[in-house]
């Protein structure tokens, strides 16, 4: 039975592009095709898809309360929304976030997480963050009335991670749907 999915594209609101990577490509630019390409896979797989890669609200707080009314409206099983990392020219690795209380987002992210281990397996892995109203992120990850995950699967402060993600755009694409369909296999009743 074909599920609803949401996917997110962070840092869509008015004025805020995230984070800018290596090769000078903002969070949104380097996420937005990637999203397209993670709902065709998932479609061809039958699913009902949605991407979201404009959010409307003045401030982050605003912008989620927005994103979480649009994914209940569509009524999603499930939500993902898509970033990328940036520290120190050295950090790097792949992470995915989930709700610290929500056990099925967890294992969402564990699903991510194997899929990316499985696809990049000499990739460092920073594993499975769970999140609290302290944290970045806390209000995506709360607010979405569904299982939701933060995808961060690479550092673009990093020039190699910068390099050998930015090729492998539709890698990650296989990777991310895979992961989905893998979740939604096993929450099956």
């Amino acid at each position: 039975m074909p599920k609803k999915i949401a996917i997110c594209v962070g840092h869509s609101r008015s004025g805020d592009k995230g984070a800018v990577n290596t090769n000078c490509v903002t969070e949104w630019a380097f996420n937005k095709p990637l999203a397209e390409r993670t709902a065709e896979l998932l479609r061809d797989a039958k699913h009902d898809v949605k991407v979201w890669s404009r959010y409307e609200g003045t401030g982050y707080s605003s912008a989620m309360s927005w994103i979480a009314k649009q994914i209940q409206e569509y009524g999603a099983d499930v939500a993902i929304e898509l970033h990328f990392n940036s520290a120190g020219p050295n950090a790097k690795g792949y992470e995915f976030l989930h709700w610290h209380s929500s056990g099925r987002s967890a294992r969402l992210a564990s699903c991510f997480h194997f899929a990316f281990k499985k696809a990049f397996p000499s990739a460092n892995s920073r594993g499975l963050k769970p999140i609290t109203k302290e944290d970045r992120g806390s209000a995506f990850l709360q607010r979405t009335p569904c299982p939701a995950a933060i995808l961060e699967p690479y550092f673009g402060s990093n020039v190699e991670e910068t390099v050998f993600y930015s090729a492998r755009r539709e890698e990650l694409a296989r990777v991310y749907a895979d992961a989905i369909i893998s979740w939604l296999s096993a929450e099956k009743p």
